[in-house]
C-alpha cells in the first residue's frame, strides 16, 4: 500500500486567540509498496527521553499532565502542519522527534514531529482470515516502536521503520483487539475470529503479557498467556493488574501471573482506572453513568452523572471528566458531587473524546478542541477553541484520537489526516 503523505502548504490552523498560524508539512511524498519500510529520510532520535501517548499514559486516564501545556515540551523545529497518509486511521505515539501513527492491517507511519515530513512508513500487510487487523497503539521503548499483529508482536526501528523482528502470536485465527503497554510490558487481548459466531464468545478470548526488549531480532519475551471465556476488549493496566471487559463484564488480573483477580458485574463496556485513589471508571453502563468501582474486588461504589456520551477522563487529584452532548461536566469520584458543568458550544457536532491538559480540561470534536479551567469556567463563555482549517475536499466521518505535549495538540482522524496545531 503506498502511504501519500501530501503538504499542507499555506494551510492556515486557528490558534487560541483566533488568529492564524503559519507552517508546512514540507515536500510531498509518494511512496512504493514494499515488502519492508520506506525510508524517505534518516533524521531521527538516538534515543528517547519522553514518550506521550493518545490516552495519556498509565490506567488510559486521558490526562497529558503538566507537560501538555509547557511549551518547554514542545517539539525542536516545532510549527502548525497537516499531512495526509493513508496509515493514521488509528492512534498516535510522540516521540521527541518523531510522531509515529498506526493504519489498519499493520501499517504505520513515522512523521517528523517539528513539520510532518515523512520519515519512513511501513504498509498495510496483516490480516486474520482475510481481514485486515484492526489498528493497534504503537508502543515506543527505547529506540524501537512495537505494534501487536495477527503474526505476532512486531518491531521496527523508530529512526527508519526498518523492521527488526518478530515474536509470534498466538495462531492464525487470533486477531489483536487491543493493547496496553505498562513498564515495559506490552499487554494484547486478542479475539478467535474462528469461535466468534458462538453466542457466548466460549474460549473465544486471550491476553497476553510480553516483556519487550532486547537487541537486533530479539523482540522480547512472554510472561503469560491467560484464556478467557469470552470476547475481550481493550485491556488496561495499572497498579500491578490488568483490567479487561468481556462484552460488558469487567474482569482484574494479576498483572505478574495473568490469573484472574476478581470478577464484576455486568453493565461495564469500558475501563478507566485511578490509581491514586484505587478506584476503576466504567463508562457504556445501562444507565448512562460513569460507574465508580473498587480496584480491588472491582464491586460497585457510586456513579457519576448521566447520559454520559463522552469520557471519562481522569486527572492525577482524581477530578473527573465528561461529556453529555455540548454540556462538560467535572465530578468528585469520592462523593459523586458534580463540581462543575459548563455548555461551550461545539461548532462540529457533539465533543466526543475527553481529556486533561496541565489545568485544562478539552474536548476533542470533528476538526476542533475546546478547552476549560479544569477549576472550573468563570463563566459560561469562560472556554477557548482550536480549529483545523482542513481541506475543502475532506469530510472526517468520525473524530479521531488526540494527544497533546508543549502547549499544541496533535489531532489524528480516522480519514488519514493528522493535524498539528496550537492548545487552547
Amino acid at each position: 500500500m503506498a502511504l501519500a503523505v501530501v503538504a499542507a502548504a499555506g494551510v492556515a490552523l486557528v490558534n487560541r486567540d483566533g488568529g492564524a498560524g503559519g507552517g508546512t508539512a514540507g515536500p510531498s511524498v509518494s511512496n512504493s509498496p514494499s515488502p519492508g519500510a520506506s525510508a524517505t529520510a534518516d533524521a531521527g532520535p538516538a534515543t528517547l527521553s519522553r514518550v506521550v501517548l493518545p490516552y495519556g499514559g498509565e490506567g488510559r486516564t486521558g490526562d497529558f499532565g503538566a507537560a501538555a501545556t509547557d511549551r518547554g515540551h514542545r517539539p525542536a523545529g516545532w510549527s502548525p502542519w497537516m499531512v495526509r497518509t493513508k496509515a493514521a486511521d488509528g492512534g498516535c505515539a510522540l516521540s521527541p522527534k518523531v510522531l509515529v501513527c498506526a493504519g489498519s492491517g499493520g501499517a504505520l507511519v513515522g512523521l517528523s514531529a517539528a513539520d510532518g515530513r515523512e520519515l519512513w512508513s511501513v504498509p498495510a500487510r496483516d490480516s486474520v482470515m482475510g481481514v485486515p487487523s484492526a489498528a493497534q497503539y504503537p508502543a515506543v521503548v527505547g529506540d524501537r516502536v512495537y505494534v501487536a499483529g495477527a503474526s505476532g508482536i512486531v518491531a521496527y526501528d523508530l529512526r527508519n521503520g526498518r523492521r527488526l523482528g518478530t515474536l509470534p502470536g498466538p495462531g492464525a485465527a487470533w486477531a489483536p483487539k487491543g493493547s496496553d503497554l505498562a513498564d515495559g510490558v506490552l499487554y494484547v487481548s486478542y479475539v478467535n475470529m474462528a469461535a466468534e459466531g458462538d453466542s457466548d464468545g466460549t474460549g473465544g478470548g486471550l491476553v497476553t503479557a510480553v516483556r519487550l526488549g532486547g537487541s537486533g531480532k530479539d523482540v522480547g519475551h512472554e510472561l503469560w498467556r491467560t484464556g478467557l471465556d469470552g470476547f475481550p476488549e481493550q485491556p488496561v493496566a495499572a497498579g500491578g493488574r490488568l483490567y479487561v471487559t468481556l462484552a460488558t463484564v469487567p474482569l482484574a488480573l494479576d498483572g505478574r501471573t495473568g490469573e484472574v483477580a476478581a470478577r464484576g458485574a455486568e453493565g461495564c463496556q469500558r475501563v478507566t482506572v485511578h490509581e491514586r485513589s484505587g478506584s476503576v471508571l466504567c463508562s457504556g453502563t445501562t444507565d448512562g453513568s460513569v460507574a465508580v468501582l473498587d480496584a480491588g474486588s472491582l464491586k460497585r461504589l457510586r456513579s457519576l452523572g448521566s447520559g454520559v456520551t463522552a469520557g471519562p477522563a481522569v486527572n492525577a487529584d482524581g477530578l473527573v471528566a465528561v461529556a453529555n452532548g455540548q454540556t462538560v461536566s467535572a465530578y468528585d469520584p469520592r462523593s459523586g458531587r458534580k463540581r462543575w458543568s459548563l455548555l461551550p458550544m461545539m461548532l462540529q457536532g457533539d465533543p466526543q473524546r475527553v481529556y486533561f491538559a496541565g489545568d485544562r480540561v478539552i474536548t476533542v470534536g470533528k476538526f476542533e478542541v475546546v478547552s476549560v479551567p479544569a477549576a472550573g469556567p468563570a463563566d459560561d463563555d469562560d472556554f477557548e477553541r482550536f480549529e483545523a482549517n482542513v481541506p475543502d475536499d475532506f469530510d472526517a466521518q468520525a473524530t479521531g484520537e488526540a494527544l497533546a505535549a508543549g502547549g499544541s495538540v496533535f489531532l489524528a482522524l480516522p480519514d488519514g489526516l493528522v493535524v498539528l496545531g496550537y492548545l487552547p
